[in-house]
């Protein structure tokens, strides 16, 4: 069998060829990505209410290592589901979904917060969940067009 030529090859962005798109397979893909984001929530940090002292300083509810347990399961969850949609145009849509499905959540049990501060963490949240993912998505997207171009001129 004989090497295809360029125009027989798929886009430089896509392995293979991308099964036919009806658009439910990207709702279904971003609306799992949504809930599984609000299910990270609720195993890593929902459960927490309680503060604790570190050298004689308050701290919490959250311990480091449940924050970056949870923010890992959300960025390697979008990257299945960025690979898996395989459109460079869905970046941004992957990014805000799961951070609006980490959000919702995350946002009902902060606004009972006194101070008001819940606010301000959620633009915190929002903004840089949102920027920070649409960064790591659009090095893997970069990735896999390298990897892609490096398999192709062998």
């Amino acid at each position: 069998m004989t090497d295809p030529t360029p125009e027989q090859r798929p886009h430089p962005g896509r392995w293979g060829s991308a099964p036919p798109d009806t658009g439910w397979r990207r709702i279904a893909a971003l609306a799992a990505l949504a809930l599984f984001s609000a299910g990270c929530w609720a195993a890593w940090l929902g459960w927490d209410q309680e503060y604790y002292e570190v050298d004689g300083v308050t701290q919490g509810p959250y311990r480091p290592e449940q924050v970056i347990g949870c923010g890992a399961c959300i960025v390697v969850a979008s990257i299945v589901v960025f690979l898996y949609l395989r459109r460079p145009s869905t970046i941004p849509v992957v990014a805000a979904v799961a951070v609006v499905g980490f959000a919702i959540p995350w946002a009902t049990q902060a606004s009972t917060d006194s101070t008001g501060l819940w606010a301000v963490g959620l633009m915190f949240l929002l903004i840089g969940g949102g920027l920070g993912l649409v960064s790591v998505l659009a090095v893997v997207h970069l990735l896999r067009i390298l990897l892609h171009s490096v398999r192709n001129n062998r």
